[in-house]
């Protein structure tokens, strides 16, 4: 690796092939988490791909929990959590200015930015929903009711299967292997895309409203 010591730039050019964990953390808001897995063929210049593992937090005023009563049937959904999205595939390139080396060479500070495609998969969600009758009945001329419950299943249909995102990072290598990142990411991409087509008795089981994913993320990578 060369090092440009007249105005402390890291001027290096080798190629790397680095993964990393990323921990974030949205306004929806929900908790987050990437694996990525990222190929630089020059110093400056990389093509990332990663697993989203995605967690909403206590977001149960976001689904219709009052549907319909057709013919004496309640429905309720079964759990909030199955209309959101729980895994996405992104994948993006990467541009990092030269480093800014700090203390003697063994650390450096620089920014990243990521342009990008999310996929979330699976991309239309099934959603179960929990049905209960209370019937009503004559027997030997002793009027009776009784509760009967059953289960089903609703398909989600025409969501869309990819997202943008743009992402800045502001970067910490140490030593040779280490990056310490703490970044924002910007995406339209909708947590509840894969079930707000579903429709139970003419009402949406999802009533939030569609709002862009802004992500505050921390992570480390280990370049090898």
């Amino acid at each position: 690796m060369l090092y440009c010591h007249a105005i402390d730039i890291d001027c290096g050019n080798n190629g790397t092939l680095a993964a990393g964990i990323k921990l974030g953390s949205s306004l929806y808001p929900s908790f987050d988490a990437e694996i990525d897995l990222e190929y630089r063929p020059f110093r400056y210049i990389g093509a990332n791909v990663g697993l989203m593992l995605i967690m909403p937090i206590n977001r149960s005023d976001d689904v219709n929990k009052e549907l319909p009563v057709v013919d004496n049937v309640k429905r309720e959904l079964v759990n909030y959590k199955q209309t959101s999205y729980g895994t996405a595939v992104r994948a993006g390139i990467s541009f990092t200015t030269p480093a800014v080396m700090l203390s003697k060479g063994e650390m450096g500070l620089s920014l990243r930015f990521s342009p990008g495609i999310i996929m979330p998969f699976p991309t239309n969600k099934r959603v179960k929903v929990l049905n209960t009758e209370t019937i009503n009945d004559v027997y030997e001329g002793i009027e009776y009711s009784y509760t009967k419950r059953s289960e089903e299943y609703f398909d989600n249909s025409g969501a869309k299967f990819c997202y943008w995102y743009g992402r800045a990072e502001l970067v910490l290598e140490y030593e040779e292997n280490w990056e310490f990142t703490l970044g924002y990411t910007y995406s339209n991409f909708d947590l509840y895309g894969g079930s707000r087509n579903i429709e139970i008795n003419g009402a949406p089981i999802v009533v939030a409203d569609k709002k862009p994913l802004q992500n505050i993320i921390l992570g480390f990578t280990y370049k090898f």
